[in-house]
């Protein structure tokens, strides 16, 4: 996909060596899921072959139905994951965020895009392709970070699940504002309307729950820009609180590291 006139190309063979410097320090920075155990060595081996995009503007950089000829690692910015049912309902499933990477199963399947991924304004990201990764990881250690990804995606769809069935309206706003945060990053660009089609709910109940909540100074908002001030009300006023959500990630047990036999 031809991702048009709107972008920027950050990093490429004619970049001197602090350009390319500034734009290895911000990847490692993101602590990209896909690359966990690479490098800082291999990753700037990688990203001379791999150019790091900034888009200005909303795009579409994979669209459901369709092949993906990149996968794409996020350095900056938030990018809208969606579905389009047979009815034409668009269901909002995510908001990525640094260090995420979309397309990387339907780059190593050969299968099409199961959703479609949007921009947000000012969004920077490494345009990569499987054999470009492949000729720089070990397939051990590859294999290894795609299963982590998946398995933090399930954790993810079941904490959704559950949110969905269990929580009622308002509560499910705000576990939403809390996942799609975090202490380190507490502002979140997104219409009332998306934020409505998260939580499965009206966009007046939003309204009226965002219109509360900013009475009460736990967020303030600005021209579709919603930001945390007071995480700890927030989790306070959930009836979930932290049992569902632990600094924006879902809050789940884990195992300690066995051998793989």
């Amino acid at each position: 996909m031809m991702l048009g006139d709107d972008c920027d190309q950050g990093l490429g063979r004619r970049c001197d060596r602090a350009r390319a410097s500034d734009w290895l320090d911000a990847v490692m920075a993101s602590c990209p899921a896909l690359f966990r155990g690479t490098s800082r060595a291999v990753m700037a081996r990688l990203l001379e072959e791999a150019p790091v995009l900034h888009i200005r503007r909303p795009r579409e950089i994979l669209r459901q139905g369709e092949a993906a000829s990149h996968l794409y690692l996020i350095v900056r910015g938030r990018i809208e994951v969606s579905f389009l049912d047979v009815n034409g309902n668009r269901v909002l499933a995510h908001l990525a965020g640094p260090g995420e990477v979309l397309g990387e199963v339907e780059q190593f399947s050969g299968l099409f895009c199961a959703a479609t991924c949007k921009t947000l304004p000012g969004v920077m990201v490494v345009q990569l392709d499987a054999a470009t990764i492949l000729r720089h990881m070990p397939a051990d250690l590859l294999l290894r970070n795609l299963a982590a990804i998946f398995h933090d995606r399930l954790t993810r769809d079941n904490q959704q699940h559950s949110v969905a069935m269990f929580y009622g309206a308002e509560d499910r706003i705000r576990i939403h504002l809390l996942t799609m945060t975090s202490p380190d990053i507490p502002e979140v660009r997104i219409s009332q309307t998306d934020l409505a089609g998260f939580a499965g709910c009206s966009r007046q109940t939003v309204n009226r729950t965002l219109s509360q909540l900013r009475a009460a100074g736990i967020i303030t908002m600005s021209r579709g820009t919603m930001r945390i001030l007071d995480r700890a009300r927030l989790e306070g006023d959930t009836s979930c609180g932290e049992q569902v959500v632990l600094n924006g990630r879902p809050r789940v047990a884990r195992e300690a590291a066995r051998p793989v036999i």
